[in-house]
């Protein structure tokens, strides 16, 4: 293996530009969205509640299929339904009965209910008026600090954080492409072949995600699994190549990871994914190696950004 000269290069590095006031602000705004919650309203139903409803759809005095629901909760003036029914149960209360008439729109995708005039029996189980949330020093303390200044600062400082690492991440690709042209890597064919199994294994598990599986992904694309395999194999390559690059040069580097370092790094998955201790010593036996290695590629990644721009 020959490792090409990976330091002092000069690719056209680029910075990030920091977020803006407005961004900042956007994200306010979209945490708050995230924290509105509901509260049961005594009165009656308004633009905006929300509903929760029994339904059941009838045409010519017969319920058709599909049209029913029970204990669904409709925000009226969302436009989630057909036009006409949000706007029928604004005005009433918990425990009435309203017949929601409407008609089907022309373009419905049901052909057998287009342009047909039908009658919905509705109960209403409760009424819900949203409560929005407000940028305060308790909301900040939701999130572990002080005040709602703190909160905003930090969120600036994280959302700079996020531009300075795709800035990084996007350059760092830059550099290993560069060094890779000049290296020589012997591969081995082994790993190549898992890395693909781990690719694809990866698109099963996205595909199923959508509710298909692997089989009637590729009769769609009219291809053969080997032929997706093929497909993926330029990928693989530069994938395997990239993780020797990183090894050798932390070798080259005496990049290494402490006992600490990787007790305090895996005691992370345990706080996000609460896992409880038994749980989390056997994710420890089974993906210590893989956290290990994450550990040694970002000490390495950062070797790499440091000593070039």
């Amino acid at each position: 293996m020959k490792i090409a000269n990976y330091k002092g290069l000069k690719i056209g590095k680029e910075g990030y530009i920091p977020v803006t006031k407005d961004e900042v602000n956007r994200e306010i705004d979209a945490l708050l969205k995230s924290k509105i919650s509901t509260i049961k309203k005594n009165g009656k139903s308004a633009n905006g509640d929300i509903v929760n409803i029994d339904f059941e759809g009838f045409l010519d005095g017969v319920a058709f299929e599909g049209g029913k629901g029970e204990k669904y909760d409709l925000e009226l003036g969302s436009n989630s339904f057909i036009p006409g029914f949000e706007d029928a149960l604004i005005g009433y209360q918990k425990g009435d009965n309203v017949d929601v008439n409407v008609t089907f729109p022309e373009n419905y995708h049901e052909k057998s209910l287009r342009g047909k005039p039908v009658v919905f029996k509705c109960y209403i189980h409760e009424v819900k008026e949203k409560k929005e949330a407000v940028l305060d020093d308790e909301l900040a303390k939701e999130f572990g600090i002080p005040t709602a200044s703190e909160l905003m600062a930090e969120l600036e400082r994280q959302m700079n954080l996020k531009k300075k690492n795709e800035a990084d991440n996007e350059y760092l690709d830059k550099l290993v492409k560069a060094i890779l042209v000049d290296s020589e890597i012997d591969l081995e064919e082994d790993k190549v072949k898992s890395r693909i199994d781990e690719m694809v294994e990866y698109y099963e598990s996205n595909i199923a995600q959508y509710g298909m599986d692997l089989d009637n992904y590729l009769k769609m694309s009219n291809k053969t699994l080997e032929q997706f395999r093929d497909e993926l194999t330029n990928d693989a390559i530069e994938s395997v190549k990239s993780d020797e690059l990183f090894n050798e040069i932390a070798k080259l580097e005496n990049v290494s990871v402490t006992d600490s370092e990787l007790e305090n790094e895996i005691s992370l998955y345990k706080s996000y994914y609460q896992m409880d201790d038994e749980t989390f010593e056997s994710f420890k036996k089974e993906k210590a190696n893989d956290v290990k290695a994450e550990i040694l590629r970002r000490k390495t990644a950062n070797i790499l950004l440091e000593n070039n721009n």
